[in-house]
């Protein structure tokens, strides 16, 4: 009732808005045309002058287009048209508006058994230019043939005279917002699905961005330690080449003084086999490290410390780092060996730079392996200084670092990999060093 009393009130002002625009702006020019001789002098045609007509042409237009559902009307005190003559529940409203007693009246009535819903609005008080029409003295003289008597008006301006009313049927009211409401739930069902919708594409766009981001934290992890084997793979072979340009010098040096007999030709040879061989097996570790076709198996704990060690062998010892291996309990994980190989490596050369850094001459790396509360633990203990306590607790997040040169995700990966065998990662400081602890 609410939303149908607004839009029946702006109905009306809006009606109200057309007498006052036709009063105060239609008519005068009419009248100015007349004095210029435009028109006849007595000219009329409710078309052009009456209010009253045109807002009940506007209104037939609209009915007849079934934009609307509402009866309109117009009362008047003493009307021209019969048809604008009200019945006593009218008049007694428009008498209620003419005394100031209301400004407005909405109500449900009954006829015919049918219910409606009523709202009126008095008519702005009477214009001069009415004035001028509604006396038999100025009225135009095709006003007065048309109307024959033309009542007057019994004030001089100012007064209200008449009202505009509608009258909507209840069950129009009802079914208009049952349909409203259908269609709101509707749309608003829609909206609700497509949101849910929405949400899913972008739930499963973050999974695979996270998916597509690990792996590319992944490749750029790979690639930093690939940085780093391809350094220890140089340190590892100098000595076995140096090796093989002396045996090629010796070998050389015998020819020349025709001493280079068969049997040490051949001696020499399986030195440089030897060599070749142990460079064979440099670069089969390596590439073992780094191969993706892997299938999961049984790897002991001895194997991937003493793999890890060996990989870093060359580098390690450049940089005069000791490491101590403490196998107190050799127990077994089914998984990726090389996956455990890049955690303990991303971790001993988190513990060389941190020693390099520092500028710490006595270098020792501890790596232990050990079962506690039915967990199987692997930690490499440093005597490195102690890290940050501001960053400590953030040092597995991707991008944390503590040195300048590192891209900050190898622990980040680290704790990815642990977390996959379903095991754990921490770091404390000690009182002489730092300690990684790995736990399956």
């Amino acid at each position: 009732m609410k939303d149908a009393r607004q839009e029946a009130v702006f109905v009306l002002d809006t009606m109200n808005a057309i007498r006052d625009y036709i009063s105060t702006v239609q008519r005068p020019l009419i009248e100015e045309l007349k004095e210029k001789n435009v028109i006849a002098s007595d000219f009329f045609d409710p078309r052009l002058l009456s209010a009253s007509y045109i807002t009940r042409a506007i209104y037939n237009i609209q009915l007849a287009k079934k934009n609307i559902n509402y009866d309109y009307k117009l009362v008047a005190m003493n009307p021209l048209n019969p048809d604008h003559q009200g019945n006593d529940f009218e008049n007694e409203i428009l008498q209620n508006f003419k005394e100031g007693k209301s400004k407005e009246f909405a109500s449900i009535i009954e006829e015919n058994n049918k219910k409606y819903f009523y709202v009126s609005l008095p008519i702005s008080s009477s214009n001069p230019s009415c004035l001028q029409c509604h006396t038999n003295i100025y009225a135009p003289k095709e006003m007065v043939d048309r109307y024959h008597q033309i009542p007057k008006f019994d004030d001089k301006g100012g007064e209200i005279l008449a009202m505009l009313s509608l009258k909507i049927p209840i069950l129009s009211i009802l079914k208009y917002h049952i349909e409203q409401f259908v269609v709101g739930g509707l749309a608003m069902l829609i909206v609700f699905i497509i949101f849910i919708v929405l949400i899913y594409k972008i739930y499963k766009r973050d999974l695979r961005l996270k998916e597509k981001n690990e792996i590319l934290l992944v490749h750029q992890n790979r690639l930093a330690t690939m940085g780093e084997m391809i350094g220890n793979i140089s340190h590892q072979w100098k000595q076995p080449l140096a090796q093989i340009a002396s045996i090629l010098i010796n070998i050389e040096f015998h020819s020349d003084r025709d001493k280079l007999t068969k049997n040490k030709l051949t001696d020499k040879i399986q030195e440089v086999n030897e060599q070749i061989n142990f460079m064979a097996s440099t670069i089969d570790d390596f590439k073992n490290f780094f191969s993706t076709k892997h299938i999961k198996n049984e790897f002991s704990a001895d194997e991937v410390i003493n793999q890890s060690k060996k990989l870093l062998s060359a580098s390690l010892e450049q940089h005069g780092i000791h490491t101590h291996i403490d196998m107190q309990e050799n127990f077994t994980c089914k998984g990726y060996s090389n996956e455990i190989e890049q955690v303990l490596i991303n971790i001993i050369n988190n513990a060389k730079e941190a020693f390099l850094i520092d500028n710490i001459k006595e270098r020792l790396i501890k790596i232990t392996a050990y079962t506690e509360n039915n967990k199987s633990i692997i930690a490499i203990e440093s005597n490195t200084n102690h890290i940050d306590d501001a960053i400590i607790d953030k040092i597995f997040d991707p991008y944390v670092t503590t040195k300048e040169s590192s891209s900050g995700i190898g622990l980040y990966m680290s704790k990815m990999i642990i977390e996959k065998y379903n095991g754990t990662i921490e770091v404390k400081n000690l009182n002489n060093g730092v300690i990684f602890i790995i736990k399956f």
